[in-house]
């Protein structure tokens, strides 16, 4: 049934009493109980019933709790739907009347719900029977079906469903989601002297987007033909997205239209594939990687395994799912925007940096417009047109290199070295390095967005990071490390590891301060660092090297001094290890 039949079906229930008792039933996530809510705001005035009672299962396990919660949640019809509020239940609660015999027992006993009573039992007891007899005129709506504890048997649920029916003057709607209960519940055995009928809620993806992005404006617009390109049926996700474009909404407003498009393009693609389970195009890993196009690029080989072929197949039709819906790679702003999603909420200074990131990449996407138009022609066929698609990378380049990223260049160079073009463009490396990377504000690996895959660019970013050194004394560079980043930071860590053995060696025979033992550990401290990067760790067990080469020779001859040295004394082992690496790796060198 789509969205409109049913929403009649409820209104005819809810208003006409059309039947007594009623299944709503569909596949998890589809928004059951979202549309009938929908049904209650727009018709509650109307109803048939006095009041109105929503009651979940989830958690309770008795019977006394499920009657107890149906009086509890009461409320006139006119406020159904509202949440129910502690005045609500203390109004409830106001109608019980302990007069006469049981004002007495009350009196005597007190409020404890554990009084016990001869031939009665507790006074528990006795305040539920009368909250449970003050259930009358009462549209009941029973929620979570399947999710009810242990303790409560569908048979009692459906009985005190036969008993508000037939006793109490009620109607009852029960919720259930299609496909949760085990085939010999009890349920089924019951159910069909209990209910009239039952209706089916099977929307299609649209009435799904329709029922969650029901606000106006163009933003919200946009976001829901993304969902429904997503096919996304699933209410509880569309409601996710719902929220965040809300979030987006006020601090996107008035941006640049690609801004909005692009963060309202990726928002549903992130919530499905961090919450969409197995109805999930791709999952979130292969999107945070997602490169565009070259993914996938590969040259031919003959020579895969079954495995190898089957591994491609797979990435082939996660790439052709995200081309199909639009998604063209994943750039900071798209991490920016996955983040937002995963934390589950956003504070206005980093809503402020997607925008400015995104109106970034969009005036950089503006200035190498020229390698975009390089790369449709590279895909618009199979013509042998070699010359036409290389004369397009080669404008692009001549034109715009200088606003390429790194990861510009290293899409194109891929390009160049298939097809034994490598000359050429490790020109165009080398003009990049000098021209753009040795002026900009890069300064340690990390600020690199995604590691090159061509050898070539890799090594010109080896010697470009080794090359980064601060030309400070010895003592400024110390102390600034002590005080500011340590050797962490790549500058000062290159800087302090190439000033030569001399100078490490004046630094410390002249250094007197209190701070002196924690200076040297945290230059000894470097021989612990263990890091896959070669260049790296090197810089830190060069530093250890020559310190603690300087300390033994300013041992020699001095018995105060050989005596200070016991405090460092564990480090001799260490020492001795590296003193292997370093004189092994000059060997090399020379």
């Amino acid at each position: 049934m789509s969205v409109i039949q049913v929403e009649k079906a409820l209104r005819d229930f809810a208003v006409k009493q059309m039947g007594s008792a009623i299944v709503l039933k569909g596949e998890w996530g589809t928004g059951k109980t979202y549309l009938w809510n929908s049904v209650i705001a727009k018709h509650r005035s109307d109803f048939a019933r006095v009041n109105y009672s929503y009651v979940s299962l989830f958690g309770l396990n008795s019977l006394a709790d499920l009657k107890r919660s149906i009086f509890e949640c009461s409320v006139p019809c006119k406020n159904a739907g509202d949440v129910t509020t502690k005045d609500s239940v203390i109004a409830n609660l106001k109608k019980l009347d302990f007069s006469d015999g049981v004002g007495w027992l009350k009196r005597n006993f007190g409020h404890g719900r554990e009084a016990k009573i001869p031939f009665v039992g507790s006074l528990g007891g006795v305040i539920d029977s009368i909250q449970y007899s003050l259930v009358t005129e009462t549209l009941v709506c029973i929620d979570d079906f399947e999710r009810r504890g242990n303790s409560l048997a569908a048979r009692d649920v459906l009985g005190l469903v036969s008993n508000l029916i037939e006793k109490k003057n009620c109607s009852v709607i029960l919720i259930l989601n299609e496909g949760s209960l085990e085939r010999d519940d009890e349920f089924f055995t019951y159910s069909e002297k209990v209910f009239d009928y039952e209706v089916v809620f099977s929307p299609s993806v649209q009435e799904s987007a329709s029922l969650v992005f029901n606000q106006p404006g163009e933003a919200r617009r946009f976001v829901r033909e993304n969902a429904i390109k997503l096919k996304i049926n699933n209410v509880r996700l569309l409601k996710k997205i719902d929220y965040f474009a809300g979030l987006l909404h006020e601090r996107l407003d008035g941006c640049n239209e690609r801004v909005q498009q692009q963060a309202y393009r990726t928002l549903p693609l992130a919530v499905l594939s961090i919450y969409g389970g197995n109805s999930a195009g791709v999952d979130i890993d292969f999107l945070l990687s997602y490169e565009g196009s070259l993914s996938g690029y590969r040259l031919p080989d003959d020579d895969r395994s079954q495995e190898e072929i089957k591994s491609l197949a797979e990435l082939d039709l996660k790439i052709e799912y995200l081309q199909a819906y639009g998604f063209d790679a994943t750039d900071e702003f798209d991490v920016a925007i996955i983040n937002l999603v995963r934390k589950g909420y956003a504070d206005d200074e980093s809503l402020r940096n997607l925008v400015i990131a995104l109106e970034a990449k969009i005036k950089h996407e503006e200035d190498v417009s020229l390698l975009q138009k390089a790369w449709n022609v590279f895909h618009a066929s199979f013509f042998k047109n070699d010359d036409e698609v290389f004369a397009a990378f080669d404008v692009a380049i001549d034109v715009a290199l200088v606003k390429f990223s790194i990861n510009d260049l290293d899409s194109v160079s891929s390009i160049y070295y298939d097809l034994g073009r490598v000359e050429k463009i490790n020109g165009d490396i080398d003009k990049y390095f000098v021209e753009v990377v040795s002026s900009s504000d890069l300064r340690e690996k990390s600020d690199v967005f995604r590691w090159p895959s061509n050898a070539y660019i890799q090594q010109r970013l080896e010697e470009y990071f080794d090359g980064l050194v601060i030309e400070k004394s010895l003592p400024d560079l110390m102390e600034y490390a002590y005080n500011v980043s340590g050797f962490e930071n790549t500058d000062v860590r290159n800087s302090v590891a190439r000033k030569p053995e001399e100078e490490f060696l004046a630094y410390f025979s002249n250094l007197n301060d209190y701070n002196f033992t924690n200076l040297v550990r945290m230059c000894l401290k470097c021989g612990q660092v263990s890091s896959p990067d070669k260049d790296i760790q090197g810089g830190y067990h060069d530093i250890f090297y020559k310190t603690y080469r300087c300390l033994m020779k300013m041992c020699e001859g001095s018995f105060l001094n050989k005596a200070r040295m016991s405090k460092f004394q564990g480090y001799e082992k260490l020492y001795a290890q590296i003193e292997k690496e370093i004189l092994s790796r000059r060997g090399k060198v020379e």
